[in-house]
């Protein structure tokens, strides 16, 4: 019987916005703890990382670490996120904690740069703390419905720069506790400068993940934020579950296939194609459904490679299946304009998919969140027998 009143106080407080007061405690209109005592754990819902290899989280009471790897400072020491809970002491910033970012919590001021994390606010329903966005991604608002419900749900967010062009006037006037930013990697200094100029920015790097489930993972990383573990444990699983289910289907069924992921715009930046091979998210992902990867050889990059019209045709010449990701219209426009794509069977073939023109920014912003839904689209494209009328979400197939 007390399990079962213990764990209707825990609903109450998670419906009022008290998810972090425990049996016995008292909390306030925001959520903070109001009697706080010493030894006493203050988040009864917490996550575990399974499948990401770039963070961790720990519990201690009343706070809770966020290791991550610093992305953009290779060998570098790790970034430290120290979540306290409100109403509770800010713990001091000595030995493991030294050079952390503390973060009172839950928080309810944010600013977002990074489309992926923007995705994993909206899932969790939590739109309404946004104050602050990137231009671009207020920009995209104008040309597409999930965007424009995001930033309506948001109240009247405003504009905070680009990347490494934050307005720091705007953050700071916002009083953002965090802006999730995303975290590009080598080469990059987004989340670094940020943090030099004094703005709390968090690195959202879930892109840089080996593996889909583990950039979907992230969405517990943000949730920790909210306090909001236990609804992020369960967004995860289900997209998990469905990621298994679709895995299981193909398995063993399309070996034969030999396939490549790229772009071939170059509005988007690509010269004539851009390759990803094996060591990408989705060059994984294509290893993961059993599929050859036609531009695996001689492509370790992180984010696959350019080629030009002489190495693509050295390179793709056995491809009987491409993924674009590009817009299909852009992409047609460019095989039109173009005719030395028709020496590429995928092409020639109408054997490919690209990317769902009306919702394409949505897509770009959602795909490494809900893998479960990626994965599907390619199993469709790659075997389309498999799910009979089933139509893609984000990646539909030529016609």
């Amino acid at each position: 019987m007390r399990r079962l009143v213990a764990s209707a106080v825990a609903l109450l407080l998670a419906a009022t916005g008290c998810g972090a007061a425990g049996p016995g405690d008292r909390a306030d209109a925001a959520g903070c703890v109001t009697d706080y005592a010493e030894g006493r754990d203050y988040f009864p819902d917490k996550s575990t990382v399974v499948e990401s290899e770039l963070w961790d989280i720990s519990y201690h009471n009343s706070y809770k670490t966020i290791t991550l790897a610093d992305t953009e400072n290779v060998g570098g020491p790790d970034l430290k996120y120290v979540l306290y809970q409100c109403g509770t002491p800010q713990p001091e910033a000595t030995g493991d904690l030294a050079g952390a970012l503390f973060v009172q919590v839950p928080v309810t001021n944010v600013a977002v740069t990074s489309f992926n994390a923007l995705a994993m606010v909206d899932r969790l329903g939590k739109n309404n703390t946004i104050t602050g966005l990137s231009g671009q991604l207020l920009g995209n608002a104008a040309k597409d419905k999930w965007y424009a419900g995001v930033v309506e749900a948001a109240g009247k967010p405003v504009s905070i720069g680009e990347y490494t062009e934050l307005d720091k006037e705007a953050v700071l006037g916002l009083k953002n506790q965090v802006v999730l930013m995303s975290g590009f990697g080598k080469g990059f200094d987004d989340i670094s400068t940020a943090r030099a100029a004094g703005m709390p920015g968090v690195s959202v790097s879930n892109r840089l993940e080996r593996h889909a489930l583990a950039s979907a993972e992230w969405i517990k990383m943000v949730a920790a934020f909210y306090n909001e573990e236990a609804a992020a444990n369960a967004e995860f699983d289900g997209i998990k579950a469905k990621y298994d289910e679709v895995v299981s289907t193909v398995s063993g069924k399309i070996a034969d296939r030999k396939a490549g992921y790229l772009c071939v715009a170059a509005e988007r930046g690509c010269e004539f194609f851009h390759g990803h091979g094996a060591e990408t998210l989705v060059g994984r992902l294509l290893t993961q459904l059993g599929v050859g990867n036609v531009f695996a050889p001689d492509n370790p990059g992180p984010n696959g490679q350019p080629y030009d019209f002489e190495k693509a045709v050295g390179t793709a010449a056995d491809a009987d299946f491409f993924i674009v990701y590009d817009p299909m219209a852009m992409t047609r426009a460019t095989l039109d304009g173009d005719p030395r794509t028709k020496q590429f069977k995928p092409f020639r073939d109408n054997n490919f998919i690209a990317g769902v023109d009306e919702n394409f920014e949505e897509c770009r912003a959602k795909s490494y969140v809900d893998v479960d839904v990626l994965v599907r689209d390619f199993a469709i494209g790659l075997a389309p027998d498999l799910f009979p009328r089933a139509r893609g979400t984000c990646f539909v197939r030529a016609s």
